[in-house]
């Protein structure tokens, strides 16, 4: 995690004062401080890169600050420490990012369960304290905070937050019915199996704890220039003294050879990366993860909510009688409809709209969840309800419409793919990349939606599934990333090598485990975010190994003894600012 502190602010603003004080007052403490604080600086930093197995180019800048004290050349020293307590503070101005906590994931188990006690008196007591086959209930709208078995005559679940499916179920008494899941029905009676530690809504946080862990570290653009380059650098500076013996042009070949192009070039290309991302509704929350991005090989998309639209639409109509119209019968409907809150009876709701006609009103209506509603309109009595078997469209849900028990239509229900999202995926796998769905949805219903596109599909997938697979895909070699849009994605999201979630849902808890998130639903935004990564990128790598190449040549003519240390710093900065200038493209909308 990277964090803003003030005082990694101050600290180049101390230096900058410092310089300034000791260029107008000519003392030599003040130069001595300022190179001081960037030694300071550079050890604290170089001693925690080396815990984490992290070389960086630091120690360059490191010992010509120590040789420009030796030296006495101390405006050379202290424009090193002015040049990397700088770019230090620009790399965590890039990197500002909130702690991502699992608060939210937390949060939403309540802490507390009603539990039924003998005589039909009840008692609220905490969830870690509710015995292993106790009886609790749960409340319409409440998410379920334990496992058990449903012991109700029934009960209709919403099980979006483990499976990504936004379809209700509806389950009978003896069901299992698993933490996590919520109750979009009446209140019903749960027996406990289990305890609060081992349910499943405990696991969900666990993996995404567990994923955040062990990340593996990420080998950063700057980091793959750092032993090539200091190799070069202690050559050519120690064959400038091995020939001369002079001090000070091994200080003015280490003056020329900070490493500004690593510590300030690259994270200016990817603040500018990150900008045009946000400007397009993309927060990409550390330069690291706009970095990852570019390397990405493999694409893991959930499918509910992420590649289709994750509620149900009216697909279309089957008429079972000659007398009347479609209109007329989506009317007759959405009369009844009007009066549910169900995902179906809004789909109906919606298509209505679409045709600008009022339906007529209904009277007498009673709703079952999990059943079906009925009600009397223009003296009929109207139904609607699962229809039979032999109605459904495959990977779809069916209703059935009658009026005074005559069948009058059949409506088909399914999740489509959101605009844009076949062209997406054709245009990934046309550049290359390896896109496969993980959804929790039946086999046959993802390749229903997904026919023709060269996608693979792994169905079934509970959370733990998703972060296995992710997981195994990573162990193969692959840099992935994961899109998602729900808690059921969390783990997946965190064990990924770049999670990326579209924030559009009020789900926080996967916001908080992806590194990327993608404001709204459309899905567009994806191919802008990787090809913001790989121009940022390669903009990056373009001022990294320039300034490099000119740094190299300086090196030369310095260990000469054509350049003087000062010289030498103040032509250092002359290459920083062409580096610069060229990383600051990355901001700006290329040229067509």
């Amino acid at each position: 995690m990277h964090h803003l502190r003030i005082t990694t602010l101050i600290v180049p603003g101390v230096v900058a004062l410092l310089f300034a004080g000791a260029l107008f007052t000519a003392s030599p403490d003040l130069y001595l401080i300022a190179i001081t604080i960037g030694v300071a600086e550079i050890g604290v930093e170089a001693f925690q890169k080396i815990r984490t197995g992290n070389w960086s180019l630091d120690y360059v800048a490191f010992l010509a600050m120590l040789l420009a004290v030796l030296t006495h050349e101390y405006v050379a020293g202290t424009v090193i420490a002015l040049m990397y307590t700088g770019g230090e503070a620009l790399e965590a101005y890039a990197s500002r990012r909130a702690e991502a906590s699992l608060a939210n994931l937390l949060a939403r188990i309540p802490k507390t369960a009603i539990m039924k006690k003998a005589g039909g008196k009840t008692e609220e007591i905490r969830l870690a304290d509710v015995p292993t086959e106790a009886t609790i209930v749960v409340r319409g709208g409440e998410l379920v905070p334990l496992d058990g078995f449903l012991s109700s005559e029934s009960a209709v679940l919403n099980l979006a937050n483990l499976t990504g499916e936004s379809m209700t179920e509806t389950v009978t008494e003896g069901a299992a019915v698993k933490s996590g899941s919520v109750n979009a029905g009446e209140a019903f009676d749960l027996v406990v199996s289990g305890t609060l530690a081992t349910s499943t809504y405990a696991k969900i946080v666990d993996l995404v704890k567990n994923a955040e862990q062990d990340r593996a570290p990420f080998v950063r653009l700057t980091a793959e220039a750092n032993l090539p380059f200091t190799l070069i650098t202690f050559c050519i500076a120690g064959g400038a003294y091995l020939l001369t013996g002079d001090l000070g042009r091994v200080l003015a070949v280490l003056v020329i050879a900070t490493p500004c192009p690593l510590i300030i070039a690259a994270p200016v290309a990817f603040i500018g990366g990150l900008s045009r991302a946000a400007g397009r509704n993309i927060i990409v929350k550390t330069p690291t993860a706009l970095e990852t991005v570019a390397r990405v090989t493999t694409i893991f998309f959930d499918k509910t909510g992420t590649l289709t639209l994750g509620a149900p639409e009216l697909t279309n109509i089957t008429l079972m009688t000659t007398s009347m119209t479609e209109n007329q019968v989506l009317s007759l409907a959405a009369a009844l409809e009007f009066h549910s809150i169900h995902p179906l009876a809004r789909a109906i709701i919606a298509e209505a709209k679409k045709h600008n006609f009022t339906p007529a009103p209904a009277h007498e209506v009673t709703e079952i969840l999990g059943s079906g509603i009925d009600g009397r309109i223009d003296g009929h009595s109207v139904s609607i309800r699962q229809a039979p078997e032999e109605h459904h469209h495959e990977g779809g849900i069916s209703l059935l419409l009658t009026e005074d028990e005559k069948s009058l239509a059949v409506f088909h229900f399914a999740d489509v793919l959101k605009d844009n999202a076949k062209e997406l995926i054709v245009g990934l796998v046309k550049n290359g990349y390896k896109v496969v769905v993980l959804t929790g949805d039946r086999k046959e219903n993802a390749k229903t939606i997904f026919n023709g596109l060269a996608v693979g599909i792994c169905a079934d997938c509970t959370p733990e599934d998703k972060y296995r697979i992710v997981d195994e895909a990573r162990s193969r070699g692959e840099t992935v990333a994961m899109v998602g849009d729900g808690l059921n994605d969390a783990p997946a999201l965190a064990k990924s090598d770049v999670g990326i979630v579209f924030s559009g849902t009020e789900n926080s808890a996967s916001i908080e485990a992806a590194d990327v998130a993608v404001l709204g639903h459309d899905v567009a935004l994806i191919h802008e975010l990787f090809s913001f990564s790989k121009r940022s990128v390669r903009i990056a790598r373009e001022s990294v190994y320039a300034g490099i190449g000119l740094s190299t040549i300086g090196m030369f003519i310095a260990a000469f003894g054509f350049i003087p240390p000062v010289t030498g710093a103040i032509l250092q900065e002359g290459i920083d600012v062409a580096v610069i200038v060229n990383a600051l493209r990355a901001a700006f909308k290329p040229r067509t």
